[in-house]
């Protein structure tokens, strides 16, 4: 959960909470694939191996799972919190890339868990771009104003005047009363 200036907790908004649920859904399968490898590449060797030509194949994929598995935890983390939103994307296109390589190579993978996974990795990567998710990382979606921005048309030949300018220098609006230095409170 973030927080503002005050230390006072920024609710996350529904579509960032929906995509962490999404998000969440490959995560168990990913964390059995890697203990599966790593047991099929070290303790429990199969023949054949299940998805490469040889033990140390097993126990390499079965670590790069389990990195994977870190990363993806991480990068929810970071997107609850509303810290970073990209590793979060990157990881939900990966996970769609593997799972929509499953669906094309029957010899691969389950059916069921591949499109299990593709639906859900849809959905977190739709529903981390809707315009409330923008704004809980801090940013505008492309293509938008920021909320409260309006243009101000000015007469020609006149220029703005910041507020940092003494007060008889001010163009609209009466000058401010000088400050006595006593906190207002």
């Amino acid at each position: 959960m973030r927080y503002d200036n005050d230390d006072y907790p920024i609710p996350t908004p529904p579509s960032v909470v929906a995509a962490a649920a999404f998000g969440t859904i490959p995560i168990p399968f990913i964390a059995v694939y890697a203990v599966l490898f790593i047991v099929h590449g070290t303790v429990h060797p199969v023949v054949p191996p299940d998805i490469t030509n040889s033990k140390n194949g097993e126990l390499v994929a079965g670590i790069i799972a389990a990195v994977l598995l870190l990363i993806s935890l991480v990068a929810l983390l970071w997107v609850v919190n509303g810290r970073r939103r990209w590793p979060f994307v990157l990881v939900q296109l990966g996970m769609l890339g593997a799972a929509c390589y499953f669906l094309v190579d029957k010899t691969a993978g389950g059916t069921t868990a591949s499109v299990a996974i593709a639906v859900t990795t849809l959905g977190a990567l739709i529903t981390i771009f809707v315009p409330s998710a923008w704004e809980h990382f801090g940013m505008r979606m492309p293509g938008t104003r920021a909320r409260g921005s309006a243009t101000v048309s000015m007469p020609a030949g006149s220029t703005a005047v910041s507020d940092a300018s003494p007060a008889t220098a001010r163009v609209a609006g009466r000058p401010r009363p000088p400050s006595s230095g006593k906190d207002p409170r």
